[in-house]
């Protein structure tokens, strides 16, 4: 059986890494690999609109079929057929909707743009141009895994090189890393170029879909965190550099690009700090409150900055931690690593139970303890939790002013802090570019509160 239906079937969300079905769901594949085969095999000999009739008629009477039959058969035969349906259902959609599918116009159009551009500068020889992003990918893969800024500069913009620098600082400072194994290009294909009479201003991405064995690492105790096997798609840019090209951007194509806020990649640019729209589970925090029921490979961070204030990284995103669950609200988060370990710290507004105290009750999370103090109202505004009383006599934040301050600026922010990255955070369904300069705001006042 081909490895890469089983992948299309996971992502469809049959089970596995990606689907997060159950075992029920996996009798499901009995109806998706036919319906699947079949419909690659529809798409050779039918244009589009005929295949598509003709597919789905066929999966339809099918599906009638098999309900009846469950109907009349009743009791467990009943329920295996309405999950063959449901694989029936999954195949065809993948085999006739996939990523591919959706790019079809944009490869069109840019295939006559190349042909075009290629008469009169052979800079933009499709089959090089193709050539040359796979062996970027395949270099990238390599100097991503081991941490080589050296490298990718000598392929990317000074600007993307940057950006990995940091998003590389980033891992390390939460002692992880990422090791990228194995990867294989499946198809690559240029889906958009910009021609223009100012030849630095030229540009091209290709879609690279690929599989790889990627792999999240902490690396204090050499233990797995998350693994992925499966299938993937991203949008990498390329801006041209004299008689050469250079990477300049790389989007992944699950990115929700409703979340997207220019306005916000606007102020990142602004203030020398990098966005991405869609940063996955590298960065979720494995210790504390943050990351409550959510977990690797089903939460996600989006909407993700990233910068330098002096020598102290900061972060900016939103955290969805179940983005399949319109309940459970994201999290916009802060986020800066210091020299300094505090050990656990949580620090909950009480107002509005919107860290759902039904979690823990009225007492401490496990292996924290819960601490009052004779400030006037705080103890009414505020719980606070700690591992360590002498290292939570020394955290900066929880002093009287700025605490004080941080209630008035806004009385639902939580603060936590996992050894030495210290996060302020709060439920919001909807984070705008404000919402965004209100967290920066408050990082900034914490950060001189710190004395870094």
């Amino acid at each position: 059986m081909d490895y890469n239906v089983l992948l299309h079937f996971a992502r469809s969300g049959g089970g596995g890494s990606s689907g997060g079905g159950g075992g029920d769901m996996g009798l499901a594949i009995v109806g998706y690999i036919p319906s699947y085969y079949l419909g690659k095999l529809v798409k050779k000999l039918f244009p589009r609109t005929l295949e598509l009739i003709i597919s789905a008629a066929c999966a339809t009477v099918f599906s009638i079929i098999l309900f009846i039959i469950g109907i009349v058969a009743g009791g467990a035969m009943w329920w295996f057929m309405t999950l063959v349906i449901i694989g029936i259902w999954l195949g065809w959609h993948s085999a006739f909707f996939d990523i591919w599918d959706k790019l079809s116009k944009r490869r069109k159009a840019a295939k006559q743009k190349l042909s075009s551009a290629a008469q009169t500068d052979n800079a933009w020889d499709e089959a090089s141009l193709v050539s040359y992003a796979q062996q970027v990918f395949m270099a990238y893969q390599s100097d991503w895994s081991k941490g080589d800024t050296g490298r990718i500069k000598t392929y990317a913009t000074q600007r993307y090189t940057y950006h990995a620098y940091l998003l590389m600082l980033a891992l390390l400072q939460l002692g992880r890393q990422n090791v990228v194994g194995n990867p294989t290009i499946l198809r690559c294909e240029i889906i958009d170029i910009h021609d223009d009479a100012d030849n630095t201003k030229d540009s091209f991405t290709v879609a690279i879909e690929a599989t790889a064995d990627d792999i999240l690492i902490d690396t204090a105790s050499n233990t797995q965190l998350f693994r992925d096997a499966s299938s993937f798609t991203e949008y990498w840019t390329f801006q041209r550099n004299q008689s050469s090209w250079l990477l300049d951007h790389i989007e992944q194509s699950t990115a929700d690009k409703s979340l997207a806020d220019n306005q916000l990649a606007a102020f990142a640019a602004a203030n020398n700090m990098y966005y991405s729209l869609d940063m996955g589970w590298l960065f979720l925090p494995r210790y504390g409150q943050l990351l409550g029921n959510g977990k690797f490979g089903k939460s996600d961070v989006n909407n993700h900055v990233i910068g330098m204030w002096d020598k102290y990284l900061v972060q900016f995103y939103t955290l969805s931690l179940m983005p399949s669950d319109s309940t459970v609200l994201p999290k916009i988060v802060a986020q800066i690593c210091v020299p300094k370990s505090y050990g656990g710290i949580w620090i909950r507004p009480k107002s509005g139970n919107i860290f759902n105290k039904n979690l823990f009750g009225d007492g401490a999370p496990k292996g924290y303890t819960k601490y009052e103090f004779e400030w006037p109202d705080f103890n009414k505004r505020y719980d606070v939790y700690a591992t360590d009383a002498d290292r939570l006599a020394t955290f900066e934040l929880l002093n009287p002013g700025f605490m004080a301050y941080l209630y008035d600026t806004d009385g639902n922010i939580c603060i936590e802090v996992t050894d030495n990255i210290i996060y302020l955070y709060k439920n919001q369904k909807a984070a705008t570019s404000a919402d965004y300069q209100l967290m920066v705001t408050l990082m900034q006042k914490a950060y001189k509160e710190l004395q870094l």
